[in-house]
């Protein structure tokens, strides 16, 4: 490969969440093809300027990279008419040698709008400034989500905004919530829209996502710290620039490539605003150190931004001691070297660049005073320090310099990017490039020495701080308007008196703030103090404030002018992150992250004493309930008062942290044995039998809690972690309310039920799920009266797995809720095969989980299995177990009188063996009671179990309920049951479960036989 070659880059900017992100990565490119980069800053927002429109360096760069429109139609022009390969990033070439690298902002918005639909969001609004080609893109991408799910397009539901900032954002939202049409989220063009969004959501009341949900595009820093953080798509910068420069090379050295677009795939990132759980939003560990450090670099961003304000504010004044500004003493950031070249005319009238200044803070070798170039000639090359050479860590950066009167020229720079520029828009020399033109600007109208008060006016108009001026002679001090506003949020007066302001400030900063004020006297050391002052009420707002002494030629200070900012927001911010970052929102408990970081310390302080300590995970028993009976309101306000329970059961010492959910993780940080353990969970689970009072109601609970212990069981945070969870799922299997102590065996165990639960999850699309079928026969007439539903489960390696395995699984998981829908209606489509087939009184009995009889609209799903089937409600009978009825026998009664009206048949199953009296299931709107198996298996050796089942029997006839038994296995018990005149048998003795056309045929032959 020929070394050496010179790439442009013409960009609006430099710095931000966009162009910063892209630069660093085109210069590495470049760089390791031994080659210079080029990156020219056209952008002025204080004069509205967009674009490049003078051949600035084109003789000098052997191909052009142009990010986003960013060069006027008449430097396209030029580029289409030369033989200089060029590259669009973000935007399609306009010229046919021109070629384009974009992202797949179409296909990856439409990814996102489908995210939403699989949410069940049939109502989605897109906000985007859809004038931008990948906005655009965007907008298409939307449509097209839309189009494939088969969802109507509401031109109601676009709003095109102006820009792809905040304010447009909570603007749109304004808009959209006054309209008449109906929707549930959001699809944004940018994360600044779409941070917009949810601020003006939250500020009206609504909550994201419960109420909306919100998918940004961009993936910026913020996206990923926001509560709730953001769902978005992460732009594939790095992709994108080293696709940009391969392809500028591939032209330089082989011609045209083989295609004009490249297309760069985004990744869809899914976090909690879309409604995705916020536990879940890392995806690996890659995505929470993204996380982490975009809390840490925003924090260090925000840091550095009113720092470098004071720095600028420095700058200038040192600056301003001159008779003239000169650059070196502007504020470049990293750039060591410089050089100003302004526009003169030649003896022949030709306008060319002449080198009016130049520094270099390294001592290398800067261009003369008074050199000319032609303007496609610079930046003197031959002049460029060797950090700038082929392979070197430098870029060359230039911009041009202009004012409101006229274009002055170029300025050239070369030094290292900025890395805290791809975070926000951080590169305050932007200001400098203004501060520059307007300098030149004031020295061509005035010629004269401008005073330090027409410098910091300056500072003043290009930033948001107060400008104040301590006349030390006078013993006075101005406050400009902005400093003046900023003060004045007291009841206090502010007058120019030093005491005025001193009695503005918080009486804990006061000394420091004096010291300060004497600090620069002693060491010639400029004024930074952050410090609080008096605000509305008890409220305080904080205040950086800078400044310098300003000295007279005999040596005595007269002056100390400085600037102050309001960084209150800075600071809540700061405390907020903190937070989020350590500490539960709910129950105000420790995090996972702070939890670890103890642990951590306290493996350490084991490891010196040899002492042990104990991690104990802590899972609060069927807690789903609660959320879905009474409202998430309630289950947070319970869960608040299960912490501060929790928290009292332990020492001061120990910790106790919340992951999430229900689960709390207890760290005992020094324990001489299990018995300690023991003790502290006992303690815990004792204290949860208690009942909770809230709101009137008692709730009672219980926790499954596994334990482990440090250094027995494991070596490292994650897998004490690991080893604890592990043994609370062996004790939530095993019914709860008790302690396991973790074992290596339990590890096999917990692979064995993910291996089950992996296979759960697709054996219903895959056709594994069977139905069998036990008869149900009438004791008084011997004929068949129905059958009860039984569920099967055939593995693919041929195993049969029974109910008892695979149902609790699929009741944790979740799964049993479209498990259960498909049994319902399969087995109301096979019930019409028996009435097809002259059994039209048979009564399919169907088992009904807990989840399912949760769902609010479980009757509606009812009716319309009844409707799509063709069988009468009759023909029907839902079961449910007693601990299920009596759960919640407000909702009980309610949604089983619901399915009476319906008209199909309730029993109750497993009826005997719960805490509930037949007093108390006469309160709920049912017609049969199930008769345990456990009664019927020894009924005949057993007096007591005969006396159970006769109570039940003689009891349920009393208050006009049906009796079946269950589990029905002999002659002899058969023979008992008539005599004490129970309705329906089931069992082994009649029937075992058998498949639908076994059972038509059983019914036939006992007909056949009856008859």
């Amino acid at each position: 490969m020929v070394q050496g070659y010179r790439i442009g880059v013409i960009a609006p900017h430099l710095d931000g969440e966009y162009y910063g992100r892209l630069l660093p990565h085109m210069h590495q490119a470049v760089r390791e093809r031994q080659s210079q980069l080029f990156a020219i800053q056209v952008a002025d927002d204080y004069l509205g300027i967009t674009a490049l429109d003078e051949p600035i360096a084109f003789d000098l760069v052997d191909a052009w990279i142009l990010i986003l429109p960013s060069a006027s139609a008449s430097f396209l022009e030029m580029l289409g008419n030369s033989d200089k390969p060029f590259v669009c990033v973000g935007f399609q070439s306009p010229y046919p040698q021109g070629y384009s690298v974009l992202a797949d902002n179409r296909t990856s918005m439409k990814t996102a709008v489908c995210h939403l639909i699989d949410h069940g969001h049939m109502g989605i609004a897109f906000v985007g400034n859809v004038t931008q080609y990948d906005l655009y893109e965007r907008y298409l991408g939307y449509r097209d989500a839309l189009e494939e799910r088969g969802l109507p397009f509401d031109e109601r539901l676009v709003v095109r905004t102006d820009d792809n900032l905040l304010e447009s954002g909570h603007k749109a939202t304004e808009q959209l919530l006054l309209g008449d049409i109906p929707f549930t989220a959001f699809a944004a063009g940018t994360d600044l829209n779409a941070l917009g969004i949810i601020d003006c959501l939250q500020s009206r009341g609504y909550s994201v996502p419960k109420d909306f949900a919100v998918i940004g595009y961009d993936d910026i820093h913020q996206a990923a710290v926001n509560y709730p953080s953001l769902s978005t798509i992460r732009q594939p910068f790095e992709a994108m620039a080293n696709e940009a420069v391969r392809i500028a090379f591939e032209m330089l050295e082989k011609g045209k490539p083989d295609a004009r677009e490249s297309i760069i795939p985004a990744r869809l990132v899914i976090r909690s605003s879309c409604g995705c759980a916020e536990r879940t939003q890392f995806s690996s560990a890659a995505e929470f150190d993204h996380y982490m450090q975009s809390l840490s670099q925003l924090r260090i961003s925000l840091h550095n931004i009113t720092v470098n304000n004071y720095k600028m504010t420095q700058g200038l004044i040192l600056a301003t001691k001159d008779d003239k500004i000169h650059i070196s003493k502007l504020f470049w950031n990293l750039s060591h070297w410089g050089c100003l070249a302004l526009w003169e005319e030649d003896a022949n009238g030709e306008k060319q660049l002449v080198v009016r200044q130049a520094f270099s803070k390294n001592g290398d070798r800067v261009p003369p005073v008074g050199k000319a170039y032609p303007l496609h000639r610079f930046p003197p090359v031959d002049f460029l320090p060797p950090g700038t050479q082929p392979g070197g860590e430098d870029v060359v950066i230039l911009h041009p310099v202009k004012s409101d009167l006229q274009n002055w020229g170029y300025i050239a720079l070369a030094g290292p990017l900025d890395p805290l520029n791809n975070f926000v828009a951080n590169d305050l020399s932007r200001h400098s490039f203004t501060i520059l033109a307007v300098a030149l600007e004031r020295e061509l109208l005035f010629d004269q020495i401008r005073s330090i008060a027409e410098k910091l006016e300056i500072v003043s108009r290009t930033t948001n701080d107060g400008i104040w001026d301590w006349n030390l002679e006078t013993n006075k001090i101005h406050w400009n308007i902005r400093a003046h506003n900023i003060l004045s949020r007291t009841s206090m007066e502010l007058t120019n008196e030093p005491r005025a302001f001193m009695k503005l400030v918080h009486r804990e900063d006061r000394k420091a703030l004096r010291l300060c004020f004497v600090q620069p006297y002693r060491t010639n050391h400029p004024i930074q103090l952050e410090f609080r002052i008096r605000g509305e009420g008890s409220h305080f707002s904080w205040i950086y404030m800078a400044g310098d002494i300003v000295w007279n030629d005999a040596g005595k200070a007269i002056r100390i002018i400085g600037s102050m900012t309001d960084i209150t927001e800075k600071k809540d911010n700061e405390a907020r992150i903190t937070q989020l970052a350590y500490q539960d929102a709910l129950t105000g408990l420790p995090n996972r992250l702070l939890y670890k970081d103890e642990l951590n310390a306290a493996m350490k302080e084991r490891d010196r004493d040899g002492k042990k300590l104990a991690v104990m995970m802590i899972d609060l028993d069927r807690f789903k309930i609660v959320n879905d009976t009474q409202g998430h309101q309630t289950g947070d306000m319970l869960l608040q008062q299960v912490a501060q329970e929790l928290n009292a059961c332990v020492k001061e010492s120990d910790i106790i942290a919340r992951l999430g959910g229900d689960e709390f993780i207890v760290l005992l940080s020094r324990i001489e044995g299990v018995e300690e353990v023991v003790t502290v969970a006992d303690k815990m689970l004792r204290m949860l039998t208690k009942p909770f009072l809230l709101e009137g109601q008692k709730f009672y609970l219980s926790a499954s809690v596994g334990a482990c212990i440090y250094p027995c069981h494991g070596e490292n945070v994650d897998s004490l972690i690991r080893y604890a969870d592990l043994a609370m799922y062996h004790t939530k299997e095993n019914g709860g309310n008790r302690l396991e102590i973790y074992t290596p065996a339990l590890s096999s165990k917990r692979v064995e039920r993910f291996n089950m639960e992996s296979g759960l999850r697709y054996a219903l699309e895959r056709g594994e799920l069977a139905l069998n079928f036990q008869p149900q026969v009438s004791l008084s007439t011997g004929k068949v009266h129905g059958a009860e539903t039984l569920l099967r489960w055939n593995t693919p390696d041929g195993k049969t797995i029974q109910p008892g395995e695979f149902i609790p699984l699929a009741e944790e998981t979740s799964l049993i809720i479209p498990i259960g829908q498909w049994v319902l209606e399969q087995a109301c489509l096979e019930c019409r095969r028996w009435i097809r087939a002259g059994m039209p009184s048979l009564v399919i009995s169907v088992n009904i989980s807990a989840l399912q009889f949760q769902q609010e609209n479980f009757p509606e799903l009812v009716r319309k299995v009844l409707r799509d089937t063709g069988i009468e409600p009759f023909n029907l009978c839902l079961e449910i177990t007693e601990h299920t009825a009596v759960q919640n026998m407000e909702h009980s009664i309610s949604m089983l009188g619901e399915l009476v009206e319906i008209g199909v048949k309730i029993a109750i199953d497993d009826f005997g063996i719960g805490q509930s009296s037949l007093l108390l299931l006469k309160k709920l709107p049912v017609h049969i009671v199930k008769l345990d198996p456990s009664f019927i298996l020894n009924m005949i050796e057993d007096s007591d179990d005969d006396a159970i089942a006769k109570a039940i029997i003689e009891m349920s006839h009393s208050l006009g309920l049906s009796v079946t038994a269950e589990g029905v296995e002999t002659e002899g018990q058969l023979h008992r049951l008539q005599q004490l005149q129970c309705d329906r048998i089931q069992g082994f003795f009649t029937g075992r479960p058998m498949t639908s056309d076994q059972f038509i045929a059983y019914f036939l032959e006992i007909s056949s036989w009856m008859s």
